[in-house]
């Protein structure tokens, strides 16, 4: 069963939908800055077709306040043949009841004007009716006066304008869609083997895994990261199929024992079946120590108990790991040594640092003790923000290609000593609920486990 595709659904792509808002924005960013030019430019024009004919209105009409009609008419003629603008300026002098007298143009319809200023007026020019916009003036003898221009370019203008401006709307609008659907398919290609590989891991392919492209960009950062957790829940599961068969392997030989020991007892009688059923309990009660460690081992994985941290005064912790196994090993004929330097303190729990302490020390009493003249040491110091505590004996040690399993559940290094394999795994999950570290190393003689956990902070 492959993962859901959305080849065929563009508008069910989130990079679709997100290509397609950044083009929208990027089209009204672009209508924006072109009705901002475009007012801007036809404005410009306006004034500045408004200014040139205010400026030749005033000539004219300067000119025909000092010097008359005669001169104002002979002036009207040589602007109309001098060739400069004659494609847009208008000229025309009209009598007080609009019929023209001189000029390029005719008014339409026909009217006579009784106001000066600027305005726009509907002309009749070189056969053609067109728009003017013109300055008016009122001359002395009654006669009107109107200078403008053409505003046939200007439309022009505008018409061009709007023209390019509704190609480039359609140019972005097409690069929008058609670059939506290219980085939908961009995004897709690089998510479709994240989720091929994670529809493989749900299918059981434990082992599979994203296959990482050279460019450090986002989606590669995503699949070392997904990788990393497919690794960890690949150690996870193997492990849990590792104590699984472990415990399955462990528990059949004393329940088949507890068996056949119950089968046993039916036939005997007096002491010798009171004797059978204690060993039938001693056991059972194995049995239950077994599940109790488990139990806190998942407890302690789980991380329930990180609440309850306080400073550790790891003075008091160690006078009482003391207190309780010197009188052990001196019966065993060993030396118990607790070294402080200073006042360490660790951040965690009391009574898990204890047990963690307990299953370290009685490990070093079971090997350093096994003949007389045994020592074991404990060193505790602090060295910034972390503690460190050594638990040193002059044991047998462990063999360096079995030092890497010994927090695995059930493993023994020493197959002959007593015991369920469970004490250091129980003491790696209390380390790891603390953020610590533990280390284990050969002294040549002996064995070394070191400690290492976060400090309390200063008060």
């Amino acid at each position: 069963m492959t993962a859901p595709s959305s080849i065929g659904r563009p508008w069910s792509s989130i990079a679709f939908r997100l290509a397609l808002y950044y083009g929208g924005l990027l089209l009204l960013t672009m209508v924006v800055v072109l009705a901002i030019f475009y007012v801007q430019m036809v404005g410009v024009l306006s004034n500045r077709m408004d200014q040139q004919a205010k400026q030749d209105l005033k000539r004219l009409e300067t000119l025909s306040r000092h010097y008359g009609e005669a001169s104002l008419e002979l002036e009207i003629r040589n602007l109309l043949n001098d060739g400069v603008d004659s494609q847009t300026e208008i000229v025309i002098l009209t009598d007080a009841h609009g019929a023209v007298l001189l000029g390029n143009a005719s008014i339409q319809p026909e009217r006579s004007l009784t106001t000066a200023g600027l305005r726009e007026l509907r002309l009749q020019r070189h056969g053609r009716t067109i728009t003017g916009r013109v300055a008016v003036a009122l001359l002395p003898s009654g006669n009107m006066l109107v200078v403008g221009s053409d505003m046939e370019a200007l439309r022009d203008i505008e018409q061009r304008f709007m023209r390019a401006s509704l190609s480039a709307v359609v140019i972005v609008v097409i690069l929008a869609l058609s670059g939506s659907v290219g980085f939908r398919r961009l995004v897709d290609a690089r998510a479709t083997s994240i989720r091929r590989t994670l529809q493989q891991v749900a299918n059981g392919e434990l082992g599979a895994r994203i296959p990482l492209s050279e460019r450090d960009d986002e989606f590669t950062r995503l699949a070392h990261d997904i990788n990393r957790m497919l690794d960890q829940v690949e150690q996870l599961m193997d492990g849990v199929r590792h104590v699984s068969n472990t415990i399955a392997h462990n528990l059949r030989t004393p329940l088949t024992r507890v068996l056949l020991q119950l089968r046993s007892a039916r036939y005997l009688e007096g002491p010798e079946q009171r004797r059978q059923l204690e060993r039938v309990e001693q056991e059972l009660q194995d049995l239950g120590t077994v599940f109790e460690k488990l139990l806190q081992i998942a407890e302690l994985e789980s991380g329930m108990r990180r609440q309850e941290f306080t400073a550790v005064d790891l003075y008091t912790l160690l006078a009482e790991v003391d207190d309780l196994y010197a009188p052990v090993a001196e019966d065993a004929q060993c030396t118990m040594t607790v070294q402080l330097h200073g006042q360490p303190q660790a951040l965690g729990d009391g009574d898990l640092l204890a047990s963690a302490l307990a299953n370290l020390v009685e490990n070093a009493l079971k090997y350093a003790c096994q003949q007389p003249g045994g020592q074991i040491t404990i060193t505790a110091q602090q060295h910034d923000a972390m503690v460190e505590l050594r638990i040193q004996d002059n044991g047998p040690g462990v063999p360096p290609e079995r030092l890497h399993q010994l927090t695995q559940r059930f493993f023994r290094a020493h197959e002959r000593q007593p015991g369920h394999g469970l004490g250091l795994s129980s003491v790696q999950a209390i380390v790891a609920l603390h953020d610590g570290q533990l280390g284990f190393a050969n002294l040549h003689p002996g064995f070394e486990v070191r400690l290492t956990l976060p400090a309390a902070p200063a008060a």
